[in-house]
Order: structure tokens, then sequence, then C-alpha cells
């Protein structure tokens, strides 16, 4: 039996999707030892990031990062941020984590200003206590053409030595 025009335009348009998908995603390594996967499948965000989507992200010229950051949207727009007594920071009341005043190379942290997450900014965050988020004005809440993609861990793969992050605390392999 011969398949109808129709369904030829929407297996091309499937098709077509499907390789703009691939060509539009990449592996990213995780260049971090804070967490636990070796990288992450980059894909690109349609829409808003949600809640709870793990993102990558550019950070400020000024911080000097080489490579893109990964963190998790914790704060959406209009999301009340407050600074508590000790460096605690909550985001509509949830404590995330303590702005520490030192970075682990030593300079010097300033915590984020309480306030609302500005329209087109998200609160983006690490669960690592030395993560380098927004907890910190250095970081801040982060502009909406800053975020790249967002990012699906990928699976360990243990016969290519591809387990856990691919790097220790200072910046070779654990």
């Amino acid at each position: 039996m011969r398949a109808r025009p129709r369904n030829w335009i929407v297996l091309f348009m499937a098709a077509f999707a499907a390789l703009w998908l691939l060509a539009a995603s990449r592996v990213h390594v995780n260049a971090s030892w804070s967490d636990g996967a070796w990288g992450y499948l980059a894909l690109p965000i349609l829409g808003e990031p949600e809640l709870g989507d793990v993102v990558l992200f550019d950070p400020p010229e000024g911080v000097g990062a080489d490579v893109p950051y990964l963190k998790t949207v914790r704060g959406l727009p209009g999301a009340h941020v407050q600074v508590w007594a000790g460096g605690a920071v909550s985001v509509d009341g949830l404590v995330l984590g303590i702005a520490k005043t030192k970075a682990r190379d030593g300079r010097r942290l300033e915590a984020i200003a309480p306030g609302a997450v500005p329209r087109g900014h998200y609160f983006l965050h690490g669960p690592h206590p030395d993560s380098h988020d927004s907890r910190y004005a250095e970081i801040g809440f982060v502009p909406r053409e800053r975020v790249r993609a967002r990012a699906v861990a990928l699976p360990d793969i243990g016969w290519l030595g591809l387990e856990g992050p691919l790097v220790g605390p200072e910046g070779e392999a654990p």
C-alpha cells in the first residue's frame, strides 16, 4: 500500500526536527569537580527556563571563566531573595546555602543584595557549598540572554573512563 503525500510531509517535518535538534544539541564536558557527572547534553531551550531546570550559562566577563557554568534554576522573575545573618541565602523562604566571605582561591566575595529577581533574569544555584552562583554579587541575577542551554546529565561510561567529574578540586584529573 502506498503512503499518501500528507504522510511524507509529516515524515519530512519529523526528520527535519530531529536533525535540527541533533545539530543544535551538543555534549558539554563537565569542567567542575563540584557535581557528579562527567558531561552534559546541552539542549536548546524552547521558551523560558523553569524552576528546577539545569542550565548552562555564560558567567559575567569580569569573573574570568573559560567555560560556561552549570547551575539549577532556583528563582524565576519576581521571586524574593533574602540574605540572612551569617550569610544564609533564601529564595521565596527556602534557604539554598551560605554565601561565603572568601572564595577557595582567597578572593573576597560579597553576597547578592536582597530583593526580587528582575524580569528577564534568574537566580541560578549549585548545590555544592563552594558553588560560584547567584548567591554572590559578581554572578547575581542571570539575564536570559546569558542562558545558553538546558543540560541533561550523561550516564557514566566506565569502559571509556567517563565516570563522575573528570577534574578534581584543583583542576586536575582526580
